[in-house]
């Protein structure tokens, strides 16, 4: 099994490259080839992805999240699977030229660093905090879709007001559309979100009973005010999509603080090791 876990690991990059590869081809040739085979290409790439993660999972007996690089792992597989959702909503491959490299560094770092070795604390044995991790990791997921689109739609926003028609509006799709998948992105990541942050307070009532001191929480329940105000707007028709697009982007920049820098900067339980 150890053999099998380290050929993914090497393989995973690799596999995430050439897809990275054949998205930029169809979005800056159309290339017929890699359109046809990018998708396909994904899909089995994923499937050797959640090998992996359930691998390490049968191997170390826990969830494969206890440091930040096997988090990251985890949440390049969730990436790639909340896209592939995406893109066969939207019908457009071309928005994966973004989304896939991302995945594809994320699955690189995760694969050069991450230790098998690292003694955990037994919390995460415990099914309450599968629910929590894999509500975290999909909500995250979540937000990043969102703002890599809400990117786009900016991107196209200003082109379209410079009066600029070249390959950003022909490859992306309408305006409406980008905003509505920038939307559902983060509609969906927020009611991730708010799984994980019931089920870690339920958890942690009894494990951790002063865990509302933990700056980590405070950050992932300001991601959650943020996206919610953004949502209500939103719905009450108070912002235009210009707007949100910003406050989505912001609110995933503050997602990467809170998952990557705060164990660092700061004391925290969400720090698993033992």
């Amino acid at each position: 099994m150890e053999l099998a876990i380290r050929l993914l690991a090497t393989l995973l990059p690799i596999t995430y490259g050439l897809v990275s590869v054949a998205y930029v081809l169809i979005f800056f040739r159309n290339d017929p080839v890699a359109r046809k085979l990018a998708p396909r290409m994904l899909v089995i790439t994923v499937l050797l992805h959640a090998a992996y993660i359930a691998l390490l999972t049968v191997e170390l007996r826990r969830v494969p999240i206890a440091t930040s690089f096997e988090s990251l792992s985890a949440l390049a597989l969730a990436l790639a699977i909340v896209y592939l959702v995406q893109e066969r909503r939207s019908g457009t491959p071309y928005t994966g030229m973004l989304f896939i490299p991302l995945v594809f560094v994320c699955q690189t770092v995760a694969s050069a660093f991450i230790s098998p070795t690292v003694a955990i604390k037994p919390i995460l044995q415990s099914p309450l905090f599968g629910l929590h991790i894999a509500g975290a990791l999909l909500g995250y997921s979540g937000f990043a879709v969102s703002a890599i689109f809400g990117f786009l739609y900016l991107m196209l926003y200003y082109e379209l007001r410079a009066h600029r028609f070249g390959i950003i509006y022909e490859r992306l799709p309408s305006l409406e559309v980008l905003s509505e998948m920038n939307w559902r992105a983060a509609m969906f990541g927020l009611g991730c979100l708010t799984l994980a942050i019931g089920a870690g307070a339920l958890m942690s009532l009894k494990i951790y009973p002063q865990f509302w001191r933990d700056p980590k929480v405070w950050l992932s329940v300001l991601t959650w005010v943020i996206y919610s105000i953004c949502l209500l707007v939103r719905l009450a028709g108070g912002w235009r999509p210009t707007r949100i697009a910003y406050f989505t982007i912001a609110g995933f920049l503050l997602v990467v603080f809170s998952m990557l820098a705060a164990n660092r900067l700061f004391p925290s339980f969400h720090d698993f090791r033992a």
